[in-house]
């Protein structure tokens, strides 16, 4: 396209050259690149300029006839383009925009399903000399734009891509026309939304019906709205789906995103009057939880649970004025039910678990976070300033607030003992939280993030509590201290209430007084664990001349069973005294499976009285597979194969000087063999030995039996 020469603007006639992109921007050989934007142009596929601007665009594929909609009141800004970026695009010059047309001069046509303004050119002074754009936004998000060249001849316009030649209205006056469909404002292309702008003081609501879910957004008459600090009177509120509140809780029906566009400055939208969010089509929890659901609202990082309010579950359809002052009607309505069943306590909850089986809902007055108010002390959570630019959404809105409903809860030790413990290194802690409701009853569904920092990049674990409530790990810790914090975002703990009574973060439901939102905090609960290298503490070798007994329930030498007609069920023991304090980790005993034995050995560690073992005072057992024991006979003089019974999951501490016991016994029909020491005994204890099927008294032995004990030092 040549470039028209440029001419006086004396010249009584003006007219517009209007260019546009499809892959590339467009430009003329001595001009700037022009650029236009709508759903015919790759631009916003839900927002159409008209004729006399562009052609029609209802063959395009974009284009949805039963789409329209006039519920919204967009401005159109004509601002002077400046100069060009290295790749030839322009932008707006900062500062005053050439010509506005603010919201509610708009003129919109539900019959010819358009928007129109009629712009006389004649009164913006415009320079044929200088580039403009033409632009349509809701609040501050632009719908779509078109940029235009003035020229001093010619009384046409002439729309480069297409040839088109379109008449100016008296040579002065532009009518530009646009149409906008339902998804305009909707954060991902193709999916569901709903967009009304609502007049703050006459009130009004929206309503997104999506696969599964009826949602409605309501505000009551007489709302006013303020942003930083400016009045706010008209805002346009836009519903689409989310994927989910960044909460740990178990959450409920699907999330709703509420976006606010107006034009005022600041972070956070506030409402003297609270708004009405409703999920008509909710699915409570199990029974016994279901009046402790609380909707909770996401803006960028701060989370807040709001107060129950009765959802607005009754009204269809909310794009006309008729039927947005119903809402507002029924909002009323339902509020003064909400209120008369405050009191008393039990039937408000009554009533609040009945209507869960119907929907839920919440109130809020705030849109955004600014993190200017104070935290709540208790909360100990981050704010970011400027939610909309945290939630990615290519149409960004002034504010953006996701809605979901959770199961508030708090967690604590399931052993207060786990707290702190010490274990040899490589030992596998089991390590576990429990999560409970307001109530004390178990919450079944929380994520809980169990984080090692001692040494190095973290290791990470997560569990999902169980039907008890229970999330749990198994945190194999490392030599000296060791750090296990578990954590859960809404999942309150200790740390966030120093020094009183832990509770779900949630307004108290129960109470008869106004409630307000509560900011949700990350719970904390540490773990400790040292990691001390056992020692060998007590041992009786065999390094003397080798006998042996067997042990189980095997027959006599000629298969004959013993005197009262049972099998013989050999057991041996040893008495010991400890000689390091902490806790005792693992024994070690020469024990040889010569009979082909298939079940394992028990070890029994028991207290002493009286010089005998006392199994009326039981510490704790274990039990290791027959493959866990040697065949060789050899063996017997080599402590690091002998059968290793670890008993670090028994916790049993010990004192120097304590007595103590370990019984060894086996139900298997052959014998395991356990050698006594005869040349030289174990001065700190006696070794004893008994026939099960006939006594349990216990019989001295001819010897101290081999054995290593190893004990974790405190």
């Amino acid at each position: 396209m040549m470039r028209r020469a440029r001419l006086p603007l004396a010249v009584a006639t003006l007219a517009f050259l209007v260019s546009c992109q499809s892959d590339n921007l467009t430009r003329s050989n001595d001009g700037p690149m022009f650029a236009v934007s709508d759903g015919a142009h790759h631009g916003n596929p839900d927002f159409f300029f008209l004729p006399p601007l562009f052609n029609n665009p209802n063959k395009n594929p974009n284009f949805e006839p039963a789409a329209f909609n006039g519920t919204l009141r967009p401005a159109v800004e004509i601002c002077e383009l400046g100069a060009p970026a290295s790749d030839g695009s322009r932008e707006c010059i900062p500062g005053p925009v050439v010509k506005r047309f603010a919201p509610g001069t708009v003129n919109v046509s539900l019959t010819d399903q358009q928007y129109q303004v009629d712009w006389n050119t004649n009164e913006s002074a415009l320079n044929a000399n200088k580039f403009y754009r033409i632009s349509v936004v809701v609040g501050t998000t632009q719908l779509g734009f078109a940029d235009v060249d003035p020229v001093s001849n010619g009384s046409q316009l002439k729309n480069v891509q297409t040839g088109e030649y379109i008449g100016l209205v008296d040579g002065r006056t532009l009518s530009i026309k646009f149409r906008i469909e339902d998804g305009a404002l909707c954060g991902v292309d193709g999916s569901a939304c709903a967009a009304t702008t609502i007049n703050l003081a006459q009130g009004g609501g929206v309503e997104l019906v999506v696969p599964g879910e009826d949602f409605h957004f309501d505000i009551p008459s007489g709302t006013q709205g303020t942003s930083g600090g400016q009045v706010v009177t008209e805002v346009t509120f836009n519903l689409e789906t989310c994927e989910g509140i960044d909460v740990d809780l178990p959450t409920f029906g699907q999330c709703l995103r509420v976006t606010a566009l107006y034009d005022a400055p600041g972070a956070v939208l506030t409402l003297n009057n609270p708004a009405l969010i409703s999920m008509c089509s909710f699915v409570p929890v199990s029974e016994g939880q279901q009046e402790l659901i609380t909707l909770h609202q996401q803006d960028g990082d701060l989370i807040r649970a709001l107060p129950h309010a009765h959802p607005n579950c009754n009204v269809i359809g909310a794009r006309t004025t008729e039927s947005s002052n119903l809402v507002a009607r029924s909002w009323r309505k339902l509020r003064d039910i909400a209120t008369a069943v405050l009191t008393p306590t039990p039937l408000y909850a009554g009533t609040r678990t009945a209507m869960l089986h119907l929907g839920g809902g919440g109130e809020t007055n705030k849109f955004g976070a600014d993190c200017t108010a104070p935290q709540a002390a208790m909360a100990l959570t981050t704010c970011t300033p400027a939610s909309a630019q945290l939630t990615p959404f290519p149409r960004a809105g002034h504010t953006i607030s996701d809605f979901q409903f959770a199961l508030p809860a708090q967690m604590d030790y399931v052993d207060p003992d786990d707290a702190s413990r010490s274990a040899a290194p490589g030992t596998s802690l089991p390590t576990a939280v429990k999560v409970t409701d307001w109530n004390g009853e178990p919450v079944q569904g929380a994520v809980i993030t169990f984080t090692q920092t001692t040494v190095g990049d973290p290791n990470i674990f997560v569990a999902t509590s169980n039907a008890d409530g229970v999330a749990q790990v198994s945190w194999t810790i490392g030599a000296g201290a060791n750090t296990l914090v578990a954590s859960g975002r809404g999942v309150a703990a200790q740390n966030n209430y120093p020094g009183g009574t832990v509770r779900p973060f949630m307004p108290d439901i129960f109470s008869t007084d106004a409630q307000s939102p509560v900011i949700v905090g990350v719970g904390e609960i540490t773990f400790l664990a040292t990691g001390v290298r056992e020692v060998l503490d007590q041992q009786n070798l065999l390094d003397g001349s080798l006998g042996g007994q067997g042990i189980g329930r095997f027959s006599d030498l000629d298969g004959t069973p013993d005197p009262n007609g049972t099998s013989f069920d050999f057991q041996d023991a040893q008495t010991f005294t400890v000689g390091t304090s902490g806790q005792l980790s693992q024994i070690k005993l020469p024990l040889v499976n010569g009979s082909s034995a298939t079940l394992g050995v028990t070890l029994q560690i028991v207290a002493v009285l009286d010089g005998v073992p006392d199994e009326a005072h039981s510490l704790g057992e274990v039990t290791i597979p027959v493959s866990a024991i040697s065949t060789d006979l050899d063996s017997r003089s080599n402590p690091a194969e002998w059968a290793t019974f670890d008993l670090s999951s028994l916790a049993i501490d010990v004192v120097e000087g304590q007595s103590l016991a370990f019984i060894v016994r086996s139900l298997n029909p052959g014998a395991y063999l356990y050698n006594p020491e005869f040349s030289s005994g174990y001065v700190g204890g006696t070794g004893y030995r008994r026939n099960r099927a006939l006594t349990a008294a216990w019989s001295g032995s001819d010897g101290d039996f081999g054995f290593q004990t190893f004990v974790v030092p405190n």
